[in-house]
């Protein structure tokens, strides 16, 4: 789990077991932790990066009573392999799959950090009784309108994409991404080893990610993060107006964070969850009692 490219966690280790599933042409790879009796956190990372993204936030929800399931996503990390397109759908039976194998009772909360926040939000579409709350880190909302403009953009990205040379695309994408060094240490080195195959394979599925439906709103409980100086695209306006949408919504702001704000300011980021996971009711655990 933990190397020496992957970011600190924050507080004492846990245990994790990995596993692994074959689908759909492709073994996909999930660690576990905490009691199998618990309420579930599955956490799904961003573009280009693994499961290591969320070392510093396993700790703290395993502490806080909660079980969690982490996966590197097909095309990443250790589930590279994989033929065919990248779309948020499919990623969201692959997570469904994954945790019907890992016994994970529903309702289940969904976190995700960019591509994992619009595949988090893909899975509560299909599947929202399986859904107990969102908690979305540095993400577009996958169902409010954008602009041609704004289409335009996605679609030119991925010929911009694919002519940059790859090695300066992941320099540049690791400093867009994150304030804190070790975090773009992490980010470049996870960014090398996925590939530019691999990485342009999921780019072009996720400017496909969006499928705007005005009338849409999301009923469960939803945490929004944003990081000061998040500077990809128009994430900090469009959660903005996402969290104006949704009535059961929070939105944060982490002073002094990128991209990735729970490697940023991970104590931060960890607080928040914590706090917001403890509220809606059916979500508490016996440490809320005591």
């Amino acid at each position: 789990m933990t190397g020496p490219d992957s970011p600190a966690p924050t507080g004492p280790p846990v245990e994790e077991t990995v596993h692994s599933l074959d689908i759909h042409g492709a073994r996909l790879h999930y660690w576990t932790a905490g009691a199998a009796d618990r309420p579930a956190v599955a956490l799904t990372h961003g573009a280009g990066a693994d499961h290591r993204m969320f070392d510093p936030q396993i700790p703290a929800l395993v502490r806080a009573g909660y079980r969690t399931l982490r996966w590197d996503v097909r095309y990443h990390g250790a589930s590279a392999s994989g033929t065919g397109r990248f779309r948020t759908e499919y990623a969201a039976q692959d997570l469904a799959a994954l945790l019907d194998a890992a016994g994970v009772r529903r309702p289940v909360v969904l976190l995700g950090q960019s591509m994992g926040g619009n595949i988090a939000q893909e899975y509560l579409r299909r599947r929202p009784d399986e859904v107990a709350a969102l908690v979305v880190i540095g993400s577009t909302s996958s169902t409010l309108p954008i602009t041609r403009g704004e289409r335009r953009r996605l679609a030119l990205s991925r010929t911009l994409m694919r002519l940059m040379p790859y090695r300066r695309l992941t320099r540049w994408m690791a400093r867009a991404s994150a304030e804190d060094p070790g975090a773009q240490e992490y980010l470049r080195e996870a960014f090398a080893a996925n590939g530019r195959r691999s990485f342009l394979t999921t780019w072009d599925g996720m400017t496909r990610a969006v499928d705007p439906a005005p009338d849409y709103r999301v009923e469960k409980p939803e945490l929004l993060i944003c990081g000061e100086h998040d500077g990809t695209g128009n994430i900090r306006s469009a959660m903005e107006r996402w969290s104006e949408r949704d009535p059961n919504s929070e939105f944060h702001v982490i002073p002094g964070a990128g991209h990735v704000a729970n490697l940023d300011r991970p104590d931060e980021v960890n607080r928040l969850t914590v706090a917001f996971l403890r509220l809606p009711e059916g979500l508490r655990t016996q440490r809320d009692h005591d």
